[in-house]
């Protein structure tokens, strides 16, 4: 794959691209439409990735789309589907609801403001296509962590990661998510069924925390997970993404591992193996900042935290370590996720 290149360029080719490069006021565009002329040029996927500061795999999809659609494939295309049933403007409307100061707090509200604005009968799953397709999530309303991300690469990462999703959907790669996180006695005050009146009251202790370490493949319905005794470090990561490393080593197709920039993960023992890691196929993805949605593995914690944790789970640290392990164990059987 390091080798691969476009086909020779017609005359018409290297006009559309340069027109694309001249004119089209989309960053992406641009840049993949000079990746494909360096590629015409002789530059190997490296050499282009390097240049243009991209990901290995993402310049490798740009030519896979180049020869597949020429033209259409470096676009920014609308996708395929049915029709929409909110054009853009009335969709943008509705976005701008959630702004408000009193935003709607449920996706049925919106459907009825929908018909009372624009006429139309939408259902609860076509709002909720809409809002996350416009970067809406679903989760609890909480404090904000300092520091604000740079809009243009989160969209940028957010597109990107749609793609690989989509290459991963027809078998062309292999698409996994790393990420950290801790369980402790303080319970995650998690939704239940109580009775009116009365309040159900969950046991809180304090203690040792349980750190994980894990890496979930979507494709697969697979989990791996490290549950150190201390503290995470890099050497804990590093380890596991050697073994990742020799397992993508015996797929015929290469595996994308995506991660934020957390120290642990870009730590100099990670960086001095990364170029023997795609050797044997296995290439990181590091994430826009501030960017935790984009990272699948974050709706796996929550789902662990708010949901599949039994109630009585934080009784004692053995008790909760025991859950966590039937949970872990289960993944892909008793316990399962549907990324929509």
């Amino acid at each position: 794959m390091e080798y691969k290149t476009v086909s020779p360029l017609t005359d018409s080719d290297q006009e559309e691209l340069y027109r694309l490069i001249r004119e089209d006021s989309s960053p992406r565009v641009r840049m993949r439409a000079e990746a494909i002329l360096l590629s015409a040029r002789g530059y190997s996927i490296r050499e282009i990735s390097d240049l243009k500061g991209k990901n290995f795999i993402t310049v490798s999809r740009w030519l896979d789309q180049w020869a597949e659609r020429g033209i259409d494939g470096i676009l920014e295309g609308e996708g395929r589907g049915r029709p929409k049933q909110l054009t853009e403007e009335e969709q943008t409307i509705v976005l701008q609801w959630l702004d408000e100061p009193t935003p709607p707090g449920h996706s049925g509200e919106i459907v009825r403001r929908i018909k009372e604005r624009f006429g139309k009968i939408v259902s609860r799953d076509t709002v909720r296509r809409l809002l996350k397709a416009g970067g809406k999530v679903w989760k609890r309303v909480r404090c904000s962590l300092a520091g604000k991300r740079d809009e243009g690469s989160f969209r940028e990462c957010e597109q990107e990661l749609a793609e690989h999703l989509q290459a991963a959907g027809a078998g062309e790669m292999r698409l996994l998510y790393l990420d950290e996180s801790g369980f402790s006695g303080a319970p995650y005050i998690p939704y239940a069924w109580q009775s009116r009146g009365e309040t159900i009251k969950l046991p809180s202790h304090t203690g040792k925390r349980i750190n994980v370490l894990g890496m979930l493949s979507v494709s697969e319905a697979t989990l791996d997970v490290c549950i150190p005794e201390g503290k995470m470090t890099s050497k804990i990561v590093f380890e596991m993404l050697e073994k990742q490393a020799e397992r993508a080593g015996s797929y015929p197709i290469p595996s994308l591992l995506v991660l934020d920039n957390a120290s642990i993960h870009t730590a100099k023992i990670i960086e001095d193996r990364r170029q023997e890691w795609e050797k044997k196929n296995l290439f990181l993805y590091f994430l826009s900042t501030y960017s935790p949605e984009l990272n699948l593995i974050e709706m796996l914690w929550r789902k662990i935290k708010y949901e599949w944790l039994p109630l009585h789970a934080h009784e004692s640290f053995k008790t909760l370590r025991s859950c966590l392990d039937e949970i872990f164990h289960g993944f892909g059987t008793n316990y399962n996720i549907v990324y929509a």
